[in-house]
């Protein structure tokens, strides 16, 4: 019976969408209801989009698919999943608020331990004191296995064995390294957490320098008046020089990105130009320039830095990198890390009140004041540092033994010389998958 009635509501399917076309009738009316949304996204595509000319003719598309699958299906292939539509109404999932990576035990095919790599602020886990580089070693006395490690993510109050990662010298002489359990904890119940945009901030003195620090995860404008506010605190710390960690950075709002140039840039570039945007053949009345204005400064002030380290890794994204390759014809910029996604273009918003859906359409093209966006394949760090190479090294934001903030700091008081990345660190652990809290932060470069 199931069976037949499947086969029923797709013969139905095939028959309302030739009727559409049948006896020269024009049947759009009657099936707006179904269609409607993807023809909104439809008109919006064509009139805004940058590649409009590579979306497929009306007769070629299909009208009756959910609104990801619309849009994936008329999507230029130059758009890497840039353009996105989702529901104006979101909540985010409960969860304990923290990232991990998952690694085989050595010797053991079933168990593993979980490496955390980073802890939402004022989240369950932020609450026990879960930290940056600590190891999950098991949840209520049972070793993580497949079964018990959706435990990890979601669910009511869980007991946690955490260890930690010690190294040294066996009778032997040998260097020998494990995962040494030391505390117990009680995770508080899930529940929807929002990430903040600066989670971490701080100075770090030693002989003559004096380098700031900033984990800064989104580009925000809500957060616009916290990051005027550390730019006087960096101004009031008389910096040497500034570390700006943008690893977890996946983009933002565009003004984001200009105000924090204007803080960073040499005094004498402000009201510069910044970066021009290039728009689509239909849209090329909205090319404009940005410029490095001073008046976005009011609340906080320009740093006046001939060069910036900034710290990177695949999700460093769109509104990052433009931040990047705009800053690059006025200061030396240093990327320290792995090298980032390759997000050239900029989207727009566009909502619909009607079906409660919003269109985020590749809109432009952003270039520096030298005309050049050349990092399709992102940028390749000046100095390549795989933050989890050495366990040794994975330590909260700001630390300053922290891999990629330890190497800045090398890096700019000449004390060290990189060596080359190691693919695995040396524990026999293998690494099974990383798992990632869902951020409440707006993906790419967004124009408004």
């Amino acid at each position: 019976m199931r069976r037949r009635n499947i086969q029923l509501f797709l013969l139905l399917g095939v028959l309302a969408l030739t009727s559409l076309f049948s006896c020269g009738v024009d049947r759009w009316p009657e099936y707006y209801k179904w269609t409607g949304r993807d023809l909104w996204i439809d008109s919006v595509m064509r009139e805004e989009y940058l590649w409009f000319e590579d979306i497929p003719d009306s007769k070629n598309v299909n009208y009756f698919l959910a609104p990801e699958a619309f849009l994936k299906s008329i999507r230029s292939s130059l758009d890497k999943d840039y353009s996105s539509v989702d529901t104006l109404y979101t909540t985010p999932t409960p969860s304990y608020g923290f990232d991990y990576s998952l690694y085989r035990i050595s010797g053991n095919d079933t168990a593993y331990n979980a490496l955390i790599t980073y802890v939402i602020p004022e989240s369950p886990a932020s609450e026990v004191g879960l930290k940056r580089g600590e190891w999950i070693m098991q949840i209520n006395d049972d070793y993580i296995t497949k079964k018990t490690e959706k435990l990890l993510t979601e669910g009511e109050n869980q007991k946690l064995l955490l260890g930690k990662y010690v190294s040294a010298v066996n009778d032997e002489g040998e260097d020998e390294s494990k995962i040494e359990s030391y505390r117990d904890v009680v995770l508080p119940a899930a529940r929807p957490v929002e990430d903040v945009a600066i989670p971490a901030y701080d100075v770090y003195s030693s002989g003559s320098i004096n380098v700031g620090y900033l984990a800064y995860n989104s580009f925000n404008k809500e957060d616009n008046s916290e990051l005027l506010q550390l730019s006087q605190f960096f101004k009031d710390k008389d910096i040497t020089d500034l570390v700006i960690d943008l690893r977890y950075n996946a983009g933002g709002e565009m003004e984001c990105v200009q105000l924090l140039a204007d803080i960073l840039v040499p005094a004498d570039k402000l009201n510069s130009p910044f970066a021009s945007l290039e728009y689509s053949q239909k849209r090329k009345y909205k090319d404009h320039e940005l410029t490095l204005d001073s008046k976005l400064l009011q609340g906080g002030v320009n740093l006046n830095l001939s060069k910036v380290y900034v710290l990177t890794s695949s999700t460093t994204a769109a509104a990052s990198e433009m931040l990047i390759n705009c800053l690059r014809p006025y200061m030396t910029v240093i990327t320290i890390g792995t090298t980032t996604k390759g997000e050239t273009v900029a989207t727009e918003s566009f909502p619909s009140n009607q079906f409660l859906w919003v269109l985020r359409p590749v809109v432009c093209q952003v270039f520096n004041s030298e005309g050049e966006a050349d990092y399709t394949k992102g940028f390749t760090p000046n100095y390549a540092v795989s933050e989890l190479s050495d366990f040794a090294k994975v330590l909260p934001l700001g630390d300053p033994n922290e891999a990629l903030f330890s190497a800045a700091i090398g890096i700019i008081d000449g004390s060290i010389v990189l060596p080359e990345p190691k693919p695995e660190p040396e524990t026999q652990m293998a690494v099974v998958k990383s798992v990632k809290v869902k951020r409440n932060f707006r993906n790419g470069l967004i124009i408004k």
